[in-house]
Parts: C-alpha cells; sequence; structure tokens
C-alpha cells in the first residue's frame, strides 16, 4: 500500500482547493501574500511539488524518465506512432507536442517550487527549525531537478526563481551555464545536511529525497555538465552516507533458455516488491490509483499484445546485439556467442531486462515467430491465440511491419498485471526510480575516469561492483581510455530504458571530438527480418560500445537478412538540443521566434 501517496493528495487539496489552480494558466502564477501560513501548509506545498513529478506523461510513459530512450540507439517505437519517429529523423519542429508539453510541465513544477518557497522564510523562528531547513533544501533540491532537465533538453532556459505576477512574465533565456552553476550554488553542502539521510520508508517510501540522494542529484548534475572533480566529491560524499543503509538489489540471474523452463525476474528491482523492498532506490516518483491523475498506462505501451499491450516500444537490434557474453566480450569477439544461439552465454541482464522470441514474460510464452499460431499461457495453463504475429492488429506486433523492432522491454513488468490490461483498463501505479544506487556507483566511477585527479582504482572497482550483482566478470584493463569504455557499456546496459542514453550519448564524445549520438543514430536501424526471431548480421561495435551494421557482413557468409526497421538522422550543430517552444516565443517578447535554437 501506498498511504503516503493518498496522504499527499489529501495534503495537497487542503492547502489548494480542489480545482487545483496550480494547473492554470501561467505557468508560474501568482503566490498569496499568505501562504504558507504554517507548517503544515509547508508541508502540503512541498509534497504538491513531488506531486508535480507525477503528472508528467507523455505518450502513456512517465516522461522525461522512461520515454526519451526510444529516441535513442537502444530503442525501438512503433513507426507509425503519432509524431515520435519524426524525434529521431530530425524532422520536429517547435510546436511539436513533447516540446510543448515537456517544458510546460517542467516548468509548472518550478512554479509550484515557488508558491512555497517565496514566503518560507516567513515561517522562520516560528516553526520547527529543522522542518524549515528540510522543506527548503527539498525544495530546492526538486527545482534543480527541473532545470537540469530543461538545460539538458532546451539549452538556454529563462531562469526564475519567485512566482510571476500577470505583469511580471518576460524573461529572457539564461544560459545553460549560468543556470547550472546556480543550481548547484542552491544545493547548498549546509542546507543539504539538515535533511535525513534517508526518510523513514514506512511512512514516505521513497518519494522524498533524503540527504543521500540529494547529494546523488547534486553529483549527477555536475557530472552532465563536466564538473567531474566535484561530482566526484558529492558521489563519494553520498556513498559513504549511503553504506550500512542502500545496497544493490540481489537479482536471480538463471539463464532460461526456453520458456519452458522459467521466466527471468528484474521485479525485486523494477517491481511492486521494489517499492517497500529495495535497498536501491534512493528516490522515485510515486504513482497510485487510489489518488486522482496519479496513475499512468507504461504498461500498456511496452507490454506484449499477447497481454492486450500495445507493444508500441521496445529495445532495438543494435541493444541487444550489446550485451557482452559471460566472458566480458563483444559477441563479435567471444568464442562462447553462436549467432543461431545468441541468448546462451550473454550478460544476464539480456533476459532479465529485455524480451526475446522464445522467452516467457508474465506467464505467457513470447514468440515473434509466425508459425507460433498460439502460445502456452502458464498461469491459465491453457494454450492461447499469439496476439504478437496474428489476428487483429498483429501488424503492430513486436516484429510486425509497424511494430517496435523485434523485442520488448521486461523492466517495469510485474506479474501482478497479468489480465488487468484490458478494455478501457490501462492504468499503472509501478513507481519509478529516479535515482538508483547502482547509477551513483556509475557516476562516481565516471567522474574518476574524466577527472583529472581521478582515482582510477575507485572507478574500476565501482564498476566491478555493479558488474558483480549479475554475475559479470570484473573488467579488463585498468587505463583511463579501457574504463571509459568499459563505464560507457555499463551506463548502456545496465541503465536502460530509464532515459539516461539520451543525453548521455550527446555530452560524450568519440575519437574525433563529436557526440557519440552521431554515429549510434545516424542511419538505418535494423531488426530481425520479417518471420525470423534472430538475424545473422554482424554488428560492428566500436569502444564506446555503439553498435552498428554495414548491411553485408554475417556470421555465416550468406546473405545479410536483417532488415531497415528505420532510419534515424543526427544533425551536428542541430540535434543537440530540441527546438525551443513555439508558443513561449511567441508570447514572451524577450524570446522571439528569432531566438530559436540552431538549426531550427
Amino acid at each position: 500500500m501506498k498511504k503516503q501517496i493518498i496522504a499527499f493528495t489529501v495534503l495537497t487539496l487542503a492547502a489548494f482547493g480542489w480545482g487545483c489552480s496550480l494547473d492554470r494558466i501561467p505557468l508560474t502564477g501568482p503566490s498569496t501574500s499568505s501562504f504558507p501560513a504554517s507548517q503544515d501548509e509547508a508541508q502540503a506545498g512541498v509534497l504538491a511539488v513531488y506531486k508535480s513529478l507525477a503528472n508528467s506523461i507523455q505518450q502513456y510513459e512517465p516522461f522525461p524518465n522512461r520515454f526519451m530512450d526510444q529516441m535513442t540507439d537502444i530503442g525501438a517505437i512503433r513507426t507509425v506512432l503519432a509524431q515520435w519517429p519524426d524525434y529521431t529523423l530530425s524532422t520536429i519542429t517547435s510546436s511539436y507536442d513533447a516540446v510543448e508539453e515537456l517544458y510546460s510541465r517542467l516548468y509548472k513544477g518550478i512554479s509550484r517550487v515557488h508558491l512555497v518557497l517565496d514566503n518560507l522564510d516567513n515561517l522562520q523562528g516560528k516553526i520547527d527549525d529543522e522542518a524549515y531547513y528540510q522543506f527548503k533544501a527539498e525544495l530546492l533540491c526538486l527545482r534543480a531537478y527541473f532545470y537540469d532537465w530543461l538545460c539538458m533538453v532546451y539549452g538556454d532556459v529563462p531562469f526564475i526563481d519567485h512566482s510571476l505576477s500577470l505583469d511580471d512574465y518576460a524573461y529572457a533565456r539564461t544560459p545553460k551555464a549560468d543556470v547550472i552553476k546556480r543550481i548547484l550554488s542552491d544545493m547548498d553542502d549546509e542546507l543539504l545536511d539538515h535533511l535525513p539521510v534517508a526518510w523513514d520508508r514506512a511512512t514516505w517510501g521513497t518519494a522524498r529525497i533524503g540527504r543521500v540522494a540529494a547529494y546523488a542529484l547534486k553529483a549527477r548534475i555536475c557530472l552532465e555538465w563536466a564538473y567531474f572533480e566535484d561530482a566526484a566529491k558529492y558521489a563519494k560524499k553520498a556513498l559513504d552516507m549511503a553504506d550500512g543503509i542502500y545496497d544493490l538489489t540481489p537479482l536471480d540471474c538463471t539463464f532460461y533458455p526456453t520458456h519452458a523452463e522459467g521466466e527471468p525476474d528484474p521485479t525485486p528491482l523494477f517491481g511492486f516488491a521494489a517499492e517497500t523492498a529495495s535497498k536501491e532506490w534512493l528516490w522515485a516518483i510515486q504513482f497510485n490509483r487510489l489518488a486522482a491523475s496519479n496513475t499512468h498506462t507504461g504498461i500498456y505501451v511496452s507490454l506484449s499484445r499477447v497481454h492486450n499491450g500495445s507493444a508500441s516500444v521496445g529495445p532495438s537490434m543494435a541493444m541487444m546485439d550489446t550485451f557482452q557474453c559471460t566472458d566480458g566480450l563483444a559477441i563479435t569477439e567471444s568464442p562462447l556467442y553462436n549467432w543461431q544461439d545468441p541468448w546462451r552465454n550473454r550478460d544476464p541482464r539480456l533476459d532479465l531486462y529485455c524480451v526475446r522470441s522464445g522467452s516467457r514474460t508474465m506467464g505467457i510464452e513470447f514468440s515473434t515467430d509466425p508459425a507460433d499460431k498460439t502460445v502456452y499461457d502458464y498461469i491459465s495453463q491453457t494454450y492461447v491465440p499469439n496476439a504478437d504475429v496474428t489476428g487483429n492488429k498483429s501488424e503492430y506486433g513486436p516484429n510486425g511491419k509497424q511494430g517496435p523492432g523485434g523485442f520488448l522491454w521486461r523492466k517495469f513488468y510485474d506479474p501482478a498485471y497479468y489480465g488487468n490490461i484490458t478494455g478501457p483498463n490501462y492504468e499503472d501505479d509501478l513507481d519509478m526510480p529516479i535515482i538508483r544506487l547502482a547509477e551513483l556507483l556509475l557516476i562516481d566511477a565516471e567522474a574518476n575516469i574524466e577527472w583529472d585527479g581521478g582515482d582510477l582504482a575507485r572507478a574500476k572497482a565501482q564498476i566491478d561492483r555493479v558488474r558483480a550483482r549479475v554475475k559479470m566478470p570484473p573488467v579488463e584493463g585498468t587505463s583511463r581510455e579501457d574504463l571509459r569504455s568499459a563505464l560507457r557499456y555499463e551506463r548502456k546496459v545496465e541503465l536502460c530504458a530509464e532515459g539516461f542514453r539520451w543525453f548521455d550519448i550527446r555530452r560524450w564524445k568519440d575519437e574525433d571530438g563529436k557526440p557519440v549520438a552521431y554515429k549510434a543514430i545516424n542511419g538505418p536501424q535494423y531488426a530481425p527480418a520479417y518471420g525470423k526471431t534472430v538475424s545473422n548480421a554482424k554488428p560492428v561495435i566500436d569502444k564506446n560500445w555503439t553498435v552498428t551494421y554495414d548491411g553485408t557482413t554475417t556470421f555465416d557468409g550468406q546473405p545479410f537478412d536483417a532488415r531497415v526497421h528505420t532510419t534515424r538522422k543526427f544533425q551536428l550543430g542541430k540535434d543537440e538540443l530540441w527546438p525551443f517552444p513555439y508558443t513561449e516565443m511567441i508570447t514572451n517578447p524577450l524570446i522571439g521566434l528569432e531566438n530559436n535554437n540552431p538549426g531550427y
């Protein structure tokens, strides 16, 4: 039970009324002269800001956290899903829905911060000192989270640090470097130290940002914007505090060659069990179907059509070919790899995080083979029609002509949804982790690799710790170049489907100084041929773990049998950012259409 979500809703409604004026235009609406007037009101306001995290949904998914990966090399998306393929073709414009809506929702979150923060100082001396500083720290961390996303996606954005009035709305774009410096300075160490190391789990779950999560967020932002020494410092501080409180969640890495032998289970880390039992989640977005507007339908988007899902998104073939063999080598190098039996002897995260034909998912056999007209349901113990390959709308199946490209994500599946996705009932209230310990370990590793004064032995140890959880061998090599390659593999594999890849491949540079995205999402995206579940295509895997295909080279010397699922394009100097939202440019006199991002 998610009692804390219900508490959020009650407190929020009490403070702001059932009409929820916070959601009205202008995005950063005026504050009142008295709110917050008490500790209870201040807490209600803070919880309303957390609630805004759960209100950011796009095409059914928690946004931007989960959906962004489908616009990168690791994700594939249904080819006819309205507008979304355009996000990988360099053809979006300032008026596209997600371009406008993400900007709007992030500023709505910031406006909720200011409704509390503007008058919070009036409570100093009137409420418990520790509560005052905790509220302030939470609000500034949340504002930093929102502004970080704004700068990642749009570049320079107006920095607003107070509630706006009807006459106070025109702000020019602030250089993103200045915005990042400001939000980092706001997250002052002395202020963050007023937060509890972790909030009481029984009361708050992982909804509120505690001290470990706050320093992890600060380390993440420093890393993203190349403040590597500070990133290393704050990651270490967070990890030192986390010791004995947080830990990597154990995972069962048993390999099930066929659906008849069993089903991989990532739910201790990515299912309902994780919400209460995982010690790895530092901070998460919380959902609850009992609270108004507090659900998403991400399960519908990613679930097999056999389960009445839409199978709209999934890992790309390039993502599947990324996973190393159990000896730590790429499939192009390992003697353990057999392209005709490609799933055996692979990094266990392939099956834990992705669904491939021949496996089982949520109790039902999964097959993209058109010959399999029925599949076995291990829960009802009957054969059921294989809607992924036959019947109404089967062209939208995982490897159908309009499907996502052959595979599905397994992260964030839970057998609790068996039989629930029927008719209009697409509700999903599975929480979404924002920061977990595995990411913090990789932040610490990358910061030490990229900082000239970094501890490379420490970096290697952190990467190896993440790999050891899934019984993968320690990384080979101890040089900065070797560890950078290992780190980029780990982030790609460990954090897949959680929204990090979009910005990672824009901030990482290749040997020519170009963003990794220039190679990763420029050209054809391949999938297994229609009617096939595996391909003989032999990839090229570079030291950044970017996977590409030349369209001719195969493992067996026979004709290349992969098909082009779609084509993707990345233009240097343009696609590092989205366009600036049209509505903001035409309504804000200090911006204007002439100040769009380059190339748009």
